[in-house]
Formats: structure tokens, C-alpha cells, sequence
């Protein structure tokens, strides 16, 4: 299976073609890992319960579009402009998923 550079994948979801995309499972947890954040982070940042976030994150609920949309376009700030002492690590993990 061919995989998606992540940057695609957050443009796609970012069109106004899906204007009501709801993040849940593996990408929602991509977009954590990418951020930097823990779970606990996670959540307050979100503003959401982190029983809430665990409960996205494994797929059995979502995030709500605004927050969906917002984390996106987070992730994405992240890996187009990595922090400088960063950005191998950041290339690294994106490198492992392709």
C-alpha cells in the first residue's frame, strides 16, 4: 500500500471539498506525535477531556470539526517549518511512514 505524505494528506482534508472533516485514530494520533504534544497536553490544549481525546485517538468517537480542522492546520505549520534543532527527527519520523 502506498502511503501519503502526511502535508498531502492535511491539504486534502483542509479543501473546502471536506469542509466537515472529523479526526479520529491513527490520525489524530499522527498529528499529536507531530505537534509534540502528550496526551495530556493534548487535551487541555484541545480543550477537551482526555478520557474524550483517548476515546478519539482509539477510534470509537472524533474530534470536533473546528478542532479537527485546527489540528491540522497545526500539524502542518509543524512540518513545513520545524524547529531548527528539530527538524532531523521530524524528517526521521516522516521518512518511517512512506
Amino acid at each position: 500500500m502506498m502511503r501519503v505524505h502526511p502535508l498531502a494528506m492535511t491539504e486534502a482534508l483542509l479543501s473546502s471539498e471536506s469542509p466537515s472533516i472529523r479526526l479520529h485514530g491513527a490520525r489524530l494520533y499522527q498529528c499529536i506525535v507531530v505537534i509534540g504534544w502528550t496526551e495530556r497536553l493534548a487535551a487541555e490544549r484541545l480543550g477537551v477531556h482526555r478520557t474524550a481525546l483517548r476515546r478519539a485517538i482509539a477510534g470509537t468517537s472524533s474530534l470536533d470539526p473546528d478542532l479537527s480542522r485546527w489540528l491540522l492546520a497545526l500539524e502542518a505549520a509543524h512540518v513545513a517549518h520545524p524547529a531548527p534543532r528539530r527538524h532531523k527527527s521530524i524528517a526521521g519520523l516522516l521518512a518511517e511512514q512512506t
